[in-house]
């Protein structure tokens, strides 16, 4: 073989083996990407390896809460993982999390400030509606709780001063005092007159005598000129006038009601 060919296949050779005809270096490989990133979460210092298969350690150790870019993952021969975060660096996975990226880090906070408003949301629709409910006037019949709340509220008011059209807290008229008290402790819309309130709940016998709260009427039948609470103990809680103001009384004989309505 002629001198020129034997020096062209020993070139050849060379290259094909990584190296350098001229310089006998070896050729250089593209760099293998991060597949991710992880974070030290040990509370000790992680100590790094030259390999993972019975490697001897690197004068190496990351600290809590650094954070290393992943090259290569492999399992040793006790089943546990790896990762390669340098060129002979292996570390093992227990002692990692993974960070998120900060795309995805900002999704993830969009996400949980999204539940907590929808959450919010109910939370204040679930309330309105409980309001709304409680305001309306058909509240369960026999709500013994409510009606003491009510008596308890009548009672209170026993003293102030009678304002005609006021609607209180410091002066009332006899429908008013009803309104506010009925909405105050129970969440019940009675009206705002003996006309509206004398419509409300259910006809009471005044003959069978009255439960706690009932709402005891005066006068005609469709617009009684006053209304009262009955507080138990033959009582109830009036706004009986300019000079009287607020007051309990005793039902008498010569002063029944003629009619009486039960709301709770």
């Amino acid at each position: 073989m002629k001198k020129s060919n034997m020096i062209k296949f020993s070139a050849a050779a060379l290259t094909f083996l990584g190296i350098s005809a001229t310089g006998v270096k070896p050729v250089k490989q593209p760099a293998q990407a991060a597949s991710k990133r992880i974070k030290v979460i040990s509370k000790q210092y992680v100590t790094v390896w030259a390999n993972y298969q019975k490697g001897r350690h690197v004068a190496t150790h990351l600290k809590k809460g650094s954070s290393h870019f992943v090259y290569q993952t492999a399992t040793d021969s006790m089943g546990n993982l790896w990762y390669r975060i340098g060129k002979k660096e292996w570390v093992m996975a227990k002692y990692f999390n993974q960070v998120k990226s900060a795309k995805k880090a900002v999704k993830a906070k969009k996400i949980k400030k999204t539940k907590a408003k929808v959450k919010k949301t109910k939370t204040v629709k679930k309330a309105r509606s409980a309001a709304s409910l409680a305001a309306s006037w058909s509240a369960p019949m026999g709500s013994k709780a409510l009606a003491k709340a009510v008596v308890s509220l009548a009672k209170q008011q026993v003293g102030k001063a009678y304002v005609k059209g006021s609607k209180g807290p410091n002066a009332f008229d006899n429908a008013s005092l009803v309104a506010y008290v009925y909405k105050q402790a129970a969440g019940v819309n009675t009206g705002s007159s003996t006309k509206s309130q004398v419509k409300k709940g259910i006809a009471v016998d005044p003959s069978s005598g009255f439960a706690e709260g009932d709402l005891l009427f005066w006068g005609s039948k469709n617009k009684p000129y006053n209304v009262a609470i009955y507080v138990g103990d033959g009582k109830y809680v009036t706004a009986a006038g300019d000079q009287q103001g607020v007051v309990q009384a005793s039902l008498s004989t010569y002063f029944w009601p003629s009619r009486a309505r039960r709301v709770l």
